[in-house]
């Protein structure tokens, strides 16, 4: 029986890294087999994008790296993401938790290029199973990613931010995020989003179980 692809999206700071651990850990706990993964990936192709991401892959003569061809980058390591590990994983019974996806190239890659080209790109990546979001004031995941003392990336600036914001919330009422997609509020405790998050998944794919950890009514 076929697994589940599920993705988690938002801003960098968000939280999107810890809740796809802990989600693909509480479905572990529940018997369902589950791995956690991430783009950009750790291979080839995603080691590029890095190097993008923090500013050390430059164009000829010093010149920043060309937005169109890091979208490039993004959609082939995603289709090799897709063929290497999502794929294969999902045909074997597990459930796939990504650390983003297509909607983030449609949130960041269309603030320089045109949103046809960003889905041309990306059109042979197949929808997710559900893509929970999760929603943070581009103020607050700032903050976050300044607190983690990560590597500044070339995204983290806050009028960016909250162009990036704007974005994700057009692609997702629009209806351009493939797939059915659930908005988590990303600002509650880390406990609690994940709690939501387990829900939301729950009542999705395994409505007995879901019900079943509810509280009982008073009624004997």
């Amino acid at each position: 029986m076929r697994g589940r692809f599920l993705v988690l999206e938002g801003l960098d700071g968000a939280g999107t890294t810890t809740q796809t651990a802990e989600l693909a850990r509480r479905l572990r706990a529940r018997g369902i087999p589950a791995v956690a993964t991430a783009e950009p990936t750790r291979g080839p192709v995603g080691s590029l994008i890095r190097l993008a991401l923090t500013d050390r892959l430059k164009g000829p003569r010093g010149r920043d790296f060309d937005r169109a061809a890091l979208a490039l980058l993004f959609a082939a390591d995603r289709l090799d993401h897709v063929t290497t590990e999502v794929l294969p994983r999902l045909a074997d019974g597990a459930w796939v938790v990504s650390d983003r996806y297509v909607l983030s190239s449609l949130a960041y890659q269309t603030l320089d290029l045109p949103a046809a080209f960003v889905e041309a790109i990306n059109a042979r990546a197949p929808a997710p199973d559900l893509t929970l979001f999760l929603d943070v004031p581009p103020e607050v995941a700032l903050r976050r990613r300044r607190a983690e003392g990560s590597p500044a990336e070339i995204f983290e600036r806050l009028p960016l931010q909250r162009r990036v914001a704007a974005t994700y919330r057009r692609a997702i009422a629009g209806g351009s995020a493939r797939g059915p997609v659930r908005v988590v509020d990303g600002t509650l405790s880390v406990g609690a989003v994940a709690e939501e998050i387990e829900r939301l998944v729950l009542d999705r794919f395994l409505p007995r179980r879901s019900a079943s950890n509810r509280p009982r009514s008073g009624r004997r």
